[in-house]
């Protein structure tokens, strides 16, 4: 093959890639005009931060979310307290301890130790990422809720 061949070969590679980024280009400049952005938009390219609720406890040296986070922190504290409930009793904490947990929780006390357990209704500040185009969609590099700590029964 010739350096005429090569460069020729490589030319039409271009070209071809040229044709297809400037149809790209032609395809978002018509959703742009379909759907116009407004100077006043910015509001729409923020992040739009809302709070839910869950429990965490506090194991050996680190934390770990027992379950997903709730819409209300009333939902969060009876997943705390039905979970406490159903906890078979640590070797140094009987079982009316854990009752007691529970109604205290249920009762709105944001912490409980139960032998070296410490149990802990959280804020969680989650976010929406909004674009000029609308709420960010699933990104590659997205990781799924961790199944060792997801302790709901499986609906399956």
């Amino acid at each position: 093959m010739s350096d005429h061949d090569e460069t020729a070969g490589s030319q039409s590679a271009f070209e071809e890639e040229a044709r297809q980024v400037l149809a790209a280009g032609a395809r978002e400049e018509k959703l742009r005009r379909r759907y116009p952005i407004e100077p006043r938009s910015f509001e729409r390219t923020r992040m739009g931060p809302y709070t839910a609720y869950a429990a965490m406890v506090l194991e050996g040296s680190g934390w770990r979310q027992m379950f997903p986070a709730q819409p209300s922190e009333d939902e969060a504290r009876l997943d705390l307290a039905a979970v406490l409930r159903d906890t078979t009793a640590h070797p140094h904490v009987g079982a009316g301890r854990y009752a007691q947990a529970a109604d205290a929780v249920e009762n709105g006390a944001d912490q409980v130790i139960l032998g070296e357990c410490v149990y802990r209704i959280v804020r969680v500040e989650q976010t929406v990422i909004m674009t000029e185009y609308g709420p960010e969609p699933p990104q590659a590099t997205d990781r799924p809720f961790p199944e060792e700590f997801d302790d709901r029964e499986s609906e399956h």
